[in-house]
């Protein structure tokens, strides 16, 4: 089968066609993977891919830019550097009405026109401004990442632009050793309260036993009790 050039499947139109439970022979999605690099780590700084048009990308050419784009990262970053991430799948199902190819193939293919066709690929759906690619790391290989993605560009059938943000980590690998020492900090904070509330408890322990003394006082009371039963009895 001939593939029919990208343009054909580029523009966005109807509705999408993504039920391939009522559909047979999908072809698989050429995509391996959606992140790669070190996927364990968190990084300060984000560098996206963003598209400036509404149009559709072929799981082929989702793939070629995936492969540039990590093999120009693992070549000029290294593997444990970066975090690359796929944002899009292609979820719509491209269909097309098949036809003879050759010498007098207009005489042999003609047909119904706008025929339903038979699912040929996929392709992601993109709107203007939405991110495709993105990878984390630190700012010193800022400009390397930046060339990848350039590269994974030429790869799409709409123009893009780069977008460069600073991101807050939470703290698995670069920022544990910060949180770790705000805990440091807080926890003679904590033993300090704790201190603080055992000391008026501390303080009345004197007053509990003050009341003990106290408690310890009815025998005299009973004494003196004791003491006036004879004198009761002395009455009688």
């Amino acid at each position: 089968m001939v593939r029919k050039p990208a343009k054909m499947y580029r523009n966005v139109n109807k509705k999408a066609y993504t039920r391939r439970k009522y559909m047979g022979g999908v072809p698989g999605s050429k995509i391996v993977q959606y992140e790669m690099g070190n996927l364990s780590q968190e990084f300060p700084t984000e560098v996206d891919l963003i598209v400036e048009e509404t149009c559709q990308i072929r799981h082929s050419a989702l793939e070629a830019a995936r492969i540039t784009a990590n093999r120009r990262l693992m070549k000029e970053v290294g593997r444990s550097n970066f975090h690359f991430k796929v944002r899009v799948f292609p979820h719509h199902v491209l269909r097309e009405n098949k036809q003879a190819t050759g010498a007098g193939a207009d005489r042999v293919s003609e047909g119904m026109r706008l025929a339903f066709g038979k699912a040929v690929g996929t392709a992601a759906r993109m709107s203007a401004g939405q991110k495709l690619l993105t990878v984390f790391s630190t700012p010193q290989y800022l400009e390397k990442i930046k060339d990848a993605l350039r590269h994974a560009g030429h790869k799409l059938p709409t123009p893009s632009h780069l977008k460069v943000s600073e991101i807050k980590v939470s703290g698995r690998v670069i920022a544990a050793p910060k949180l770790v020492g705000e805990k440091v900090v807080a926890a003679p904070v904590v033993a300090e309260e704790a201190a603080a509330a055992a000391e008026p408890a501390k303080g009345a322990a004197p007053a509990k036993g003050g009341k003990d003394a106290g408690k310890g006082a009815a025998p005299a009371k009973v004494d003196e009790k004791k003491g006036a039963a004879p004198a009761k009895g002395g009455k009688k």
